[in-house]
């Protein structure tokens, strides 16, 4: 199978044209020989480089395009670059010929780091190990160190009053910058954004250690994990206000300052459970919208079609694929337009331990969606939706699929065989 097969199609005019224009975008910032490996833009336009916070976001529409090579070239480039002297940093940004980026890097004890990053990065080792089945991402001896040395060494060197949270010293300057909140903010302990990723960062090393066969390590992972959700859904939730804070200070307080990155960042790492919660989240996220740099922006269609916010959704990601988008041509708009249409939209997710897919349509009535060659697990699948009544599954793996599809009618789970085409439909 050619990889970099994948074609969209729908009756909606608007997403043909926007995928289109998406996945021409993202092709060209692709490198396939570049002196690290192959890889692809992942920074400021023009730079040659990748940097830690952008290739977790762009990873996903990368895997998408075929790009499984180039995200894992990437991983390894990251991996390699943590070390003790860094104090157990890597390099935030890496050059095209496997440098750090002189704009970001003097040395080791002068270097620009967001230390939500070394989180990003196992969150992502995850996610991109139930798309491809790799075993790689969470098994091999590269990755187990990343992973090892960020939970035993790197959390407690940055943890410096001991909650367990990594946390801000404003002395550290440029090195050990606890959010990835970038506009100077000072004064505060914890920044939400970290505290969430620090949560994806525990469910990843416990799902690590299971898959090892290491029962105790993986409790211990997960009940870090879920201190730090107790500690977030239930203190920082602000109840006047409907929404969640985002900068707590050293004294304990919570800071009034609004921060997208750190509103947003919660929702997406799924740390929060409860409905009103992410309701009132949401709610607070939309309202500042208009503002949001197109950064961040790019990030709100797969979440908010994850969350079932469908028409929110599908207006801001017509937004950011319209011609006439502000600042379109930063790599993690086109990548991101990639994942949503086709993970938010189509609703497609995967989890490889169980063999199962999952797929939800936010197609409206009357219309439909289809997807090819999108791949999964060293092969691919075919989904066609018809609004949200019917959806139409081939499996192209060698593999069975346990296909779990959500319909407006409910949920239907069935085994789909190697070669095989099945078919859900309301009655």
């Amino acid at each position: 199978m050619n990889e970099r097969s994948i074609e969209f199609n729908s009756s909606d005019a608007r997403l043909r044209k926007g995928f289109e224009w998406a996945r021409a975008q993202a092709e060209a910032f692709v490198h396939d020989d570049a002196g690290v490996g192959p890889c692809y833009e992942a920074a400021l336009p023009g730079r040659d480089a990748f940097c830690m916070r952008d290739m977790s976001h762009q990873s996903g529409g990368a895997h998408c395009l075929g790009l499984s090579e180039h995200n894992k070239s990437m991983m390894r480039a990251f991996e390699r670059s943590i070390s003790e002297a860094k104090d157990w940093c890597g390099w935030w940004e890496i050059t095209f010929d496997g440098k750090p980026a002189p704009v970001d890097y003097t040395s080791d004890t002068d270097f620009w780091y967001n230390l939500p990053a070394n989180f990003d990065i196992m969150d992502t080792a995850s996610r991109l190990y139930d798309l491809t089945g790799d075993a790689w991402y969470l098994l091999s001896p590269e990755m187990e160190d990343f992973f090892r040395l960020t939970a035993e060494k790197y959390i407690p060197r940055w943890d410096r009053d001991g909650d367990g949270i990594v946390d801000r010293v404003d002395s550290d300057g440029r090195r050990g910058i606890a959010s990835y909140e970038e506009n100077g903010t000072t004064g505060y302990r914890t920044a939400a954004d970290t505290l969430a990723l620090e949560y994806r960062a525990y469910l990843a090393a416990a799902r690590m250690a299971s898959l090892k066969k290491e029962p105790e390590k993986a409790a211990e992972y997960q009940k870090k994990a879920d201190r730090l959700q107790k500690i977030f859904c239930r203190e920082w939730w602000s109840q006047r206000e409907a929404r969640f804070y985002e900068f707590r200070m050293k004294d304990g307080s919570f800071s009034p300052k609004q921060s997208d990155d750190n509103a947003m960042t919660p929702l997406r790492c799924g740390i929060i459970q409860d409905p009103v919660q992410i309701a009132g989240q949401i709610r607070y996220l939309l309202s500042r919208e208009p503002e949001t740099i197109v950064e961040l922006r790019s990030y709100y269609p797969a979440m908010l079609w994850k969350y079932g916010w469908n028409a929110d959704a599908m207006r801001i990601w017509l937004k950011m694929t319209a011609e006439d988008y502000k600042r379109r041509d930063y790599p993690e708009v086109s990548y991101a337009a990639v994942e949503a249409l086709l993970c938010g939209y189509m609703g497609i997710t995967a989890d490889t331990d169980r063999s199962e897919l999952r797929t939800r349509s936010a197609a409206l009535g009357g219309e439909w969606s289809e997807v090819s060659g999108f791949p999964l697990w060293g092969g691919s699948i075919d989904l066609r939706h018809e609004g949200r009544t019917k959806s139409v599954m081939t499996n192209r793996t060698e593999r069975p699929v346990i296909w779990t599809a959500e319909t407006a009618g409910g949920v239907t789970r069935r085994q789909v065989r190697a070669g095989e085409t099945a078919e859900v439909c309301d009655k």
